[in-house]
């Protein structure tokens, strides 16, 4: 999905149900705050989730949170995963769906994939539902459209 698609998609999904866009987010990022946090985790993050970033920044979005570069935000990253966790488990988590499970990108030789993979609490276990990248991610779980 290009992004120019996305954005058409969501100003339709709020036109539609203004009330899922209503709730708080943190403030867009720059181009330094983004750099900060790949530099921060030591990876590369995907272009899909930076221009999300940029765009919108992060924080509540539809039915899901996504996590920000916003060092005063609620849903700034480094106050919800730690390096060590990254670490850990090779995969970082971009997408909060409230249940205590994660939208994740797996990270191989500190490039993020640009496949947002599930990873379920409680088990440490890793699920994949589909190819779907960060923004087609977003439309099925955030927006709760299945194209």
């Amino acid at each position: 999905m290009e992004f120019k698609d996305f954005i058409s998609l969501v100003e339709k999904v709020e036109k539609e149900k203004p009330i899922l866009f209503g709730l708080d987010s943190d403030r867009i990022a720059s181009d330094n705050d983004i750099n900060q946090i790949e530099n921060y985790y030591c990876l590369k993050l995907p272009e899909s989730y930076k221009l999300f970033l940029k765009e919108y920044g992060g924080g509540y979005f539809a039915y899901t949170v996504v996590y920000s570069c916003d060092t005063n935000g609620k849903f700034f990253v480094k106050k919800n995963v730690t390096k060590e966790w990254v670490d850990k488990y090779h995969l970082f988590p971009v997408i909060d769906f409230e249940t205590g499970d994660l939208g994740v990108f797996k990270v191989d030789n500190r490039m993020c994939e640009d496949l947002v993979y599930v990873f379920v609490h409680g088990e440490d276990n890793l699920k994949k539902y589909g190819n779907d990248n960060f923004l087609q991610a977003l439309v099925k779980y955030g927006l709760k459209l299945y194209q």
